[in-house]
């Protein structure tokens, strides 16, 4: 059995299907997505459906998760956005993309879609090999780890989806990321934001953070091609890397 983590799909089904053949994921394996599989790219809803519907599979909520689960309607309707974020969901981060595929479902399967949604979690931990993984789209908060989305405040969950080391704007110091000596497996930005366009293809390690946001939200951007951005899987047995850009899947 191999444990694996990927972040940041963004919607693009059709790598994270070839990256699952790349590594042989298999029924004795687990993968952990680290939040924001929707939004931006063509496939968010099948992607959610997909690891909704796998028993090796989990979802952390990312920031586009908690955006859609604050714009959309609790029952599932679709007539009107009650939420507070549906303006930045819809038409600043790509969420269109998504409502459109969600507006598309039955009525039950968006109840249980949401429902699913609603139970999971932040943050989780993770041992594998004698190591403690702290699992987390972007930041933690130690009193949330593993309690569901439903059970934590607004200001509580937009502090874990959206602070980060790697954005001056939303900053938080890599000095926080020390709590017991775990080793913290992130997403939310791009590596290509940090290392720069067109200086390679791999997880960021910085102390006991790794990034593994292989910018698949750059998908079509006229920065860059096809061959500079895509997944990296990251096999916490034996902290491997398994990356895979758009390229490699034509």
């Amino acid at each position: 059995m191999a444990t694996y983590t990927v972040s940041d799909l963004h919607g693009q089904y059709h790598i994270f299907q070839k990256l699952l053949e790349k590594i042989r994921f298999s029924e004795d394996d687990f993968m952990y997505v680290l939040g924001d599989a929707i939004d931006r790219g063509p496939d968010g809803i099948k992607l959610l459906q997909t690891i909704k519907d796998a028993p090796n599979m989990e979802l952390l909520i990312g920031n586009h998760e908690f955006m859609m689960l604050n714009a959309v309607a609790p029952d599932g309707s679709t007539d009107n956005f009650p939420g507070k974020d549906a303006a930045l969901w819809l038409f600043s981060n790509g969420g269109e993309i998504t409502f459109e595929q969600y507006k598309g479902l039955p009525t039950e399967e968006r109840q249980s879609l949401l429902e699913w949604l609603n139970s999971r979690v932040l943050t989780t931990l993770v041992e594998v090999s004698d190591k403690t993984f702290c699992l987390t789209h972007s930041y933690y908060n130690v009193g949330y780890i593993d309690v569901p989305f439903r059970e934590i405040d607004y200001p509580a969950v937009w502090n874990i989806v959206w602070m980060t080391p790697y954005r001056p704007d939303i900053f938080v110091p890599v000095s926080n990321y020390t709590e017991n000596g775990w080793q913290f497996i992130i997403g939310h930005v791009p590596v290509q934001r940090i290392a720069g366009i067109g200086s390679g293809f791999s997880a960021h390690h910085e102390e006991n953070i790794t990034l593994i946001d292989g910018g698949c939200a750059y998908r079509g951007h006229s920065l860059l091609a096809d061959n500079e951005c895509g997944v990296i899987c990251l096999k916490l047995d034996d902290m491997s890397e398994t990356a895979l850009t758009f390229a490699e899947c034509e």
